[in-house]
């Protein structure tokens, strides 16, 4: 069961939800026409060198047990920090490839903070160049691609390395990709969330993610996925400025992919639906005509979260 929405008129900034599962596992979603299933999380693969690399500490180092539910889904996207401590070629080839790393044939990424440690994310763009994968420009992190009916964008928001405000590059890329595509849903990723009800990062937020997402409101956009804060996270439709809207974008926080769990706050942004911080797991969406579906599945196979379908803006 997951967290339920605590209402109070208190703010408890720094107090902590340690977000434990319930006993009542969620239902599967009825599907879409059409679907085609993406899983994505974030904050993966710990050290190589770590001695629980291998996950027999059950608190942290699960991207095995989180790799394995990758097997039946048609593509990945991978929401930032998928290497710690730094992502340097070397412990990108020794640690993420042997886990999640062998599904990076369908896998989108997208960078985030621990990519740019090291070199300016050097490691980072060489290792999805030898794996024939797109990331942009070189140095950029930033591309588009359509699944089927959607148009999903991936997106850079490590702003200090990578502008991403309005009139950045960045931007006016996104821009004017929103104004080319002709797909009817619209999916965006990247790495630092907007909101944000976590206790590690939940009072900071990218300085680009509302520029982000004030165009992907403006071209009717249906979903944003993020990571950083290692916990599982679902809003209802809002607005950039957190507003609920029945055309706003929901967003999901999947920062579960295997290396620590976050605990949540007590006090959630107004639009916090559900979440939870006990469980590694990944985000399966299934991407139809015209709507969606998903499921938080847990390395275990509990189904944590789900709902749908829901019809595209």
């Amino acid at each position: 069961m997951l967290v339920p929405v605590v209402l109070s008129l208190t703010v408890c900034a720094r107090v902590e939800d340690p977000g434990s599962r319930g006993t009542s596992p969620a239902r599967p979603p009825r599907l879409p026409d059409g679907s085609i299933t993406l899983a994505a999380a974030g904050d993966i693969g710990c050290p190589p060198d770590d001695s629980d690399f291998e996950g027999e500490e059950p608190s942290e180092c699960q991207q095995h047990a989180t790799a394995a539910l990758l097997a039946d889904v048609d593509a990945v996207a991978v929401l930032g920090d998928l290497q710690y401590p730094d992502g340097t070629l070397r412990t990108f080839v020794l640690g993420y490839d042997v886990t999640w790393g062998r599904y990076a044939d369908k896998t989108y990424p997208a960078a985030g903070n621990h990519e740019y440690h090291v070199d300016g994310a050097t490691g980072y763009f060489d290792y999805w160049a030898s794996k024939g994968r797109p990331t942009g420009g070189r140095g950029s992190g930033y591309y588009s691609f359509d699944l089927g009916s959607w148009h999903l964008v991936a997106l850079n928001s490590e702003c200090d390395a990578v502008p991403c405000e309005e009139g950045s590059p960045q931007n006016d890329f996104l821009e004017r990709d929103l104004m080319r595509m002709s797909q009817p849903c619209i999916l965006a990723f990247w790495h630092h969330p907007l909101f944000n009800s976590g206790a590690q990062h939940g009072d900071s937020a990218s300085s680009g993610a509302r520029a982000f997402w004030d165009d992907l409101t403006v071209a009717g956009a249906d979903i944003v996925l993020n990571g950083h804060e290692h916990n599982y996270q679902r809003y209802g439709k809002q607005t950039g400025a957190g507003r609920a809207a029945s055309e706003g974008i929901r967003q999901f926080v999947v920062g579960t992919g295997g290396m620590s769990l976050y605990p949540l706050l007590v006090e959630k942004d107004p639009q916090f639906e559900a979440g939870q911080a006990s469980d590694f797991g990944v985000l399966k969406l299934y991407l139809g005509e015209g709507a969606y579906s998903w499921e938080f599945v847990a390395t275990d196979g509990t189904l944590l979260d789900s709902g749908g379908p829901v019809p595209c803006n």
